[in-house]
């Protein structure tokens, strides 16, 4: 109670911690989609030769002085990659778009090379403490077929777009 006897009734999200925002992203008509632990959603390719051929998309508030590349690097790491290269330069290309960065690694998985690519991007809704949303987007094929599905996967990831500075659903805190 406050110093008054009174309270007041908060929901979540809200402009002190708005949560994470929407996103829209384009995916093969053929692929399907589940809720994986520990991720806002994944994307699965049809099965083929065993595997499936998958993107998850993870989503968290992250302080600001947790640099992008950084966290792309650690979303790779979660699988156990050592050898994780930098795609292109970090950053926003133009002034409209939102800072990303990007890093590959190919590692073996249950006897498998696997190319597993990461980009993070950001949300433009930065808390009063900085904190914004960061979304992980962890795509992962067979490395012997990398020159076909990395392509399908970079077009997905080129389509992700934050749709809401923040959830509709948020409100103000007085």
């Amino acid at each position: 109670m406050g110093s008054n006897g009174s309270m007041q009734n908060v929901g979540w999200p809200n402009s002190v911690s708005p949560g994470i925002g929407a996103f829209r992203i384009d995916v093969p008509s053929d692929w399907s989609a589940i809720e994986p632990a520990g991720g806002l959603i994944a994307f699965l390719a049809p099965p083929r030769d065993d595997f499936r051929v998958n993107l998850v998309v993870f989503g968290e508030r992250v302080p600001s002085d947790k640099e992008l590349g950084e966290l792309a690097e650690e979303a790779l790491l979660g699988a156990g990659a050592t050898n994780i290269v930098p795609i292109g330069e970090d950053g926003a290309e133009s002034e409209e778009q939102l800072p990303s960065a990007a890093r590959q690694t190919d590692l073996q998985l249950e006897g498998r090379w696997v190319r597993q690519i990461a980009v993070t991007t950001e949300g433009p809704d930065r808390s009063p403490t900085g904190v914004r949303s960061v979304y992980a987007l962890v795509g992962s094929c067979l490395t012997d077929r990398a020159e076909v599905d990395a392509q399908v996967l970079t077009e997905m990831i080129s389509s992700f777009t934050v749709t809401a500075e923040q959830p509709v659903a948020a409100q103000q805190v007085p």
